[in-house]
């Protein structure tokens, strides 16, 4: 069993080693793609969730240039966010929002997060960027584009 210590310092981490996205495989998406509005985020990573990441799509890569694409697909109700590998594919209707947070340098490192907020209690983390309000550029962008209006949680200090 881990410590208390060890959980608080993997919650806080960046690199864990036993969860590397490398070390999970990711699905192939059999449905069809029909992109309608997308935005290109710049300088971040697609993260990996177990549940909702696949192969990204031919329809995407067709269309994905260098930096990561943020998408809305209305005729198969999903939300996508994409790069070259990898794409996290959300139905719209599990979406409750989509919310940034800024974590400012504690004795941690400062970052920032955009994430989707299901209904069931339950989040997927689409970016994490080493730049505090990194994401706060993009925020009326994010709303225009998936029709989510974006909050922004409090910002805390990573202690």
């Amino acid at each position: 069993m881990k410590s208390f210590l060890k959980i608080i310092s993997d919650i806080f981490s960046k690199s864990d080693p036993e969860n590397d996205i490398s070390n999970f495989p990711l699905k192939k998406y059999k449905g069809r793609i029909e992109i309608n509005k997308a935005l290109e985020i710049e300088n971040c990573n697609v993260h990996y969730s177990p549940d909702y990441a696949f192969h990204t799509p031919d329809e995407v890569l067709n269309i994905l240039k260098d930096q990561p694409l943020l998408w809305i697909d209305n005729q198969n109700s999903l939300l996508g966010f994409s790069d070259q590998k990898r794409t996290l594919l959300i139905p719209l209707n599990k979406i409750n929002g989509i919310e940034i947070q800024n974590m400012l340098k504690g004795r941690g490192p400062a970052e920032a997060g955009l994430w989707v907020y299901l209904y069931k209690k339950s989040f997927v983390t689409l970016a994490i960027s080493p730049e505090i309000y990194y994401f706060d550029q993009y925020a009326d962008e994010i709303t225009k584009t998936t029709g989510f209006i974006v909050t922004f949680s409090p910002e805390f200090y990573n202690a």
